[in-house]
Formats: C-alpha cells, sequence, structure tokens
C-alpha cells in the first residue's frame, strides 16, 4: 500500500516537474528569438571600431557631465550589456544620472582570426587604443577605468602597465587570487586540466562549453529558474527582467584560445598575477607598484570570484586612496540585483564623483 502510494507520488512528481520544465523551456525559446531588442537601450553613439571590436558614448544626462570619463570595461567571454541591461536595471544609466560621463568597450564576439591573439594584444594594444580614443574625444589627459569580472582584472593590468593614463581605478568582482577555495581554482589545477591540449585541439574555447560549465557549477539554478516562472509569469516587471536575464545568460562570447591558454596556466594554475610575476607586454605586473585610487567591490556569495580573491587587491596596492567594499550579494545580483540600485550604484557613484572633477 505504502510502496504504492509513493510510486504514484513520484509519477505525479515527475509529471509536475516536467510539464514546469517545458513551460519554461518554451519561453525561454520564444524570449531568445526576439535578439536582443530587449537589452542594452541607453543611448549611445558608437565613436570606434576595430574588427568586431566597438567603443560606445552613452549620451549624456547632465548639461555639464563631470570632467574625467569613465570607461566600462566588461569580460571578454561575457556580452557588455549586462551593465545596461534594461533601463530600471542598468548601471549606465545610474551613472550617467549622477553626471558621470560613461563609455562602453565592448570587445564583440571572438571568431577564429581571434585564436592566436594574446592578452598582451588586448591589454596593451586594444584597450589602449580604446583609451587613447576617450582621451583624444574628451582632451582630457586621464580616464577611469570600471572594470567587471575579468574587466576589473584587466583593468588593473593596466594601470600597472600605464599608470599616467588612468584617474581612477574600480575593480568590480574581477579576481586577483586565483588559489582560492572556489570551485574554478579547483577544477584547472594542472595535475587535471590539460589546457594546452584543448587549446591546441579546439582553438577558441566555444561558449556552449564556457555555459555548460558555469551550469554545472550550480546546477538546481536553471530548475529554480523555472520554478519562478512558473509562480511569477503573470508578474509583467518580472518576465521583463526575467526576459533580459534570459537574453543575457544565453548570449555567450568564445574564449579567445591563446587569452584562454594564458589565463588558465598563469593565474588559476601559477597565481603569478598575486605573486608580482605575471608578464603582460615584456612587463612584469606587480599590483604592489600601483598607486591608482583604487575601489575594489567584492560580493560575498560569488561563486565565480571568490569575494577574499577579490578584496585582496585592497590589501596589495600601494595607492594611499583605497577602499574595499563587500557586499552582501552574488557576482551578478550585484550588479542588477533588485536592490543594486540602493546597495552598490550609490557607493560606486559617490566614489567615482568625488575623483571625476
Amino acid at each position: 500500500m505504502i510502496d504504492d502510494l509513493f510510486a504514484r507520488w513520484t509519477q505525479l512528481w515527475d509529471a509536475g516537474v516536467w510539464q514546469v520544465w517545458r513551460d519554461y523551456t518554451a519561453a525561454q525559446k520564444s524570449i531568445l528569438a526576439m535578439g536582443r531588442e530587449l537589452v542594452g537601450q541607453t543611448p549611445a553613439d558608437v565613436i570606434y571600431t576595430e574588427d568586431h571590436l566597438r567603443l560606445l558614448h552613452y549620451h549624456p544626462q547632465v548639461a555639464s557631465p563631470l570632467p574625467v570619463p569613465v570607461l566600462c570595461v566588461p569580460s571578454l567571454i561575457n556580452q557588455y550589456y549586462v551593465m545596461d541591461l534594461i533601463p530600471e536595471r542598468s548601471l549606465v544609466g545610474y551613472l550617467l544620472a549622477q553626471g558621470l560621463d560613461v563609455y562602453m568597450l565592448d570587445w564583440g564576439t571572438a571568431t577564429e582570426a581571434d585564436r592566436c591573439r594574446t592578452m598582451d594584444e588586448y591589454i596593451g594594444v586594444l584597450l589602449r587604443r580604446v583609451v587613447q580614443v576617450i582621451q583624444r574625444a574628451t582632451g582630457q589627459p586621464t580616464v577611469s577605468l570600471l572594470g567587471y569580472c575579468m574587466g576589473g582584472m584587466m583593468s588593473l593590468v593596466y594601470a600597472a602597465l600605464f599608470p599616467a593614463e588612468i584617474a581612477n581605478l574600480v575593480n568590480l568582482a574581477g579576481p586577483i587570487n586565483y588559489h582560492d577555495d572556489g570551485i574554478y581554482s579547483v577544477w584547472t589545477r594542472p595535475e587535471w586540466f590539460d589546457v594546452d591540449l584543448l587549446v591546441d585541439t579546439v582553438g577558441n574555447i566555444p561558449a556552449a562549453l564556457l555555459n555548460a560549465t558555469f551550469h554545472m557549477v550550480r546546477p538546481t539554478n536553471e530548475l529554480i529558474q523555472a520554478f519562478n516562472y512558473r509562480d511569477r509569469q503573470h508578474d509583467e516587471a518580472f518576465m521583463r527582467r526575467f526576459a533580459a536575464m534570459q537574453i543575457w545568460l544565453n548570449d555567450p562570447i568564445p574564449f579567445p584560445g591563446e587569452v584562454f591558454r594564458s589565463y588558465i596556466k598563469d593565474l588559476y594554475q601559477q597565481n603569478l598575477l598575486l605573486k608580482g610575476e605575471w608578464l603582460i607586454g615584456g612587463q612584469k605586473i606587480d599590483p604592489r607598484a600601483v598607486t591608482t585610487p583604487t575601489l575594489t567591490i567584492a560580493a560575498r556569495y560569488d561563486h565565480i570570484a571568490p569575494w577574499s580573491s577579490v578584496a585582496v587587491l585592497d590589501d596589495l596596492i600601494a595607492s594611499l586612496d583605497k577602499q574595499c567594499i563587500v557586499l552582501e550579494k552574488g557576482h551578478i545580483g550585484m550588479v542588477i540585483g533588485s536592490d543594486s540600485h540602493s546597495r552598490l550604484w550609490p557607493q560606486l557613484s559617490a566614489w567615482l564623483s568625488a575623483r571625476s572633477t
């Protein structure tokens, strides 16, 4: 009797879960068919292109923006518009409203032609050209860098290479210590992960493989999203945010092969950045030598860049003007979560505004 009841309960549970999942995936397909029309809508002009790289200048929202421009540097493998998701969840929009002059680097989608591009080229050549374009456009000798995730690490490296060009540095969830207790630090250990074999075999790391890896870190996340969708699909505001996040999460970028090789071997496996021994452009990058005013922002529940691996930058750098903020959020929620407008955005914009005159 009990066995029969349990078997029937299991059947009903399976049927219910599958129905939720089918509805969720059908909605997901419908949303993705829309393309990017919902996201990244803050008005901007493309003022520079190189191959698939673009530099966007957002339209100022005040009559006289603060003079020091802010360049947002996203990760190489995530679409830039996570910082300008939808109007009510746009870090860019908030910074503009506070009087900052905001630019955005869109790395574009890596192709086979990018397979052999190195980190030296991305930081020392492409990023530098973008900074120089902004300097010419504004007439300002220095630029503030706001780097998110991998872009935070790249911005730090740039500040070490070209300190005279950088007014302020914001590292938003960019890991600095790669020997931490995070899952990626474990997965990439040299005894378990032959990065040379992978890159030599496939070249650029496919976006689908990267996405699958992210899903493996928290395999139940998407099922939770499916149940959230079922419960709130008639909530218009929720569905707008849900659709925007689905577009971003399913729009990853391939990881350029040689950059991936360096990123894993030099950082995750040897931790050369923390040691001050990472060579970029023939120069050792030592965070301890950075004197640029620096704001470090970490997220306590960040499973991609554990908070301590980010916050360590505040202990390392030589700057006399530095601050570290640790938010009780996750890697993405800190930027576009429901309370980001009251937690991250005001602190970030106040810090930059005070140093942008």
